[in-house]
């Protein structure tokens, strides 16, 4: 009786985590959908700032800035922004881009660079290694508050007494909805060759086709540039933050879909030994019962 009342109650928690994790998924689909419709026009507004930021460097190939170009620092000052996930159970998202950080940086080099940490876990990580440099920590980081985080980043990078030598910046990127893979991209210096040049800016022989005709200026290329490398940069943090956010819900998304997958056929199983078991309690007790009664 005593195994019986057992497997009810496993049965009973079973069916509880089922519901929470069937929960979980419609939650995560929810969010993921509401990221992915607003993400077509930032991705759009990314572009136009990519491709006028681009143009203009052609146009004035001389300019430089403290902040996006800063060769004339004299101490090595990099910057790490790390973004992962604000909570767990999303499956080996965090876990791989932990592993990406340290292949690629070496523990000397975690010791020497200053990091600005997005997400909780992250967070949880670098405490552990008992990390100094954390800059600035960002525990929640979700579809309301990713637009405040990314302009205090920047308001950072830009307003820094001393320019960062260098900016990375680790974060998952969403390749399909079924495959989230980390990515780690170099904001400053920005990279000035061709390859990465927009559309429309190289003729058949691969050299630039940028005209200043192509824009009536009412100052000069340098000033624009100076007052359009801020939004940039942002541009580009507050890209990859969503581009982090739609990773986490789909990687959740997956994991929590798996793990209902997984109760079900756990349910199933369970409940198929339990009527077994009670089953055959019964035939004994009928068994004995007849016994008697002989």
């Amino acid at each position: 009786m005593a195994q019986l009342i057992q497997m009810r109650q496993r049965i009973k928690a079973i069916e509880t985590i089922k519901k929470i994790t069937h929960a979980m998924r419609l939650i995560s689909m929810s969010m993921h959908s509401r990221l992915r419709n607003k993400t077509p026009l930032l991705k759009k507004y990314n572009k136009e700032i990519e491709d006028l930021f681009k143009k203009l460097k052609l146009a004035a190939p001389k300019w430089q800035n403290k902040i996006t170009n800063p060769k004339a620092t004299k101490e090595s000052n990099p910057l790490f922004i790390i973004v992962s996930s604000q909570k767990g159970l999303c499956g080996t998202f965090n876990i791989n881009l932990i592993k990406e950080l340290e292949k690629t940086t070496t523990l000397q080099e975690i010791e020497n660079t200053n990091f600005i940490l997005v997400g909780k876990k992250a967070v949880d990580y670098f405490t552990g290694k008992n990390v100094k440099s954390i800059l600035r920590q960002f525990n929640e980081i979700n579809t309301r508050n990713f637009t405040q985080i990314s302009n205090e980043i920047v308001d950072m990078i830009i307003n820094s007494k001393t320019p960062y030598s260098s900016v990375k910046i680790l974060s998952n990127e969403l390749k399909t909805f079924f495959y989230q893979k980390p990515r780690l991209i170099q904001l400053i210096p920005i990279d000035s060759d061709q390859e990465n040049l927009p559309e429309n800016t190289l003729d058949n022989n691969n050299n630039t086709a940028f005209s200043s005709q192509d824009y009536f200026w009412s100052q000069k290329a340098e000033e624009i540039l100076d007052k359009l490398a801020p939004q940039y940069i942002a541009s580009n943090v507050n890209s990859f933050l969503i581009e982090s956010l739609l990773a986490e819900q789909a990687a959740r998304f997956l994991s929590m879909d798996t793990a209902t997958r997984n109760a079900k056929k756990l349910l199933e199983e369970t409940t198929l030994q339990y009527n077994k078991l009670r089953q055959a309690k019964i035939t004994k007790e009928l068994t004995e019962l007849a016994t008697n009664f002989e």
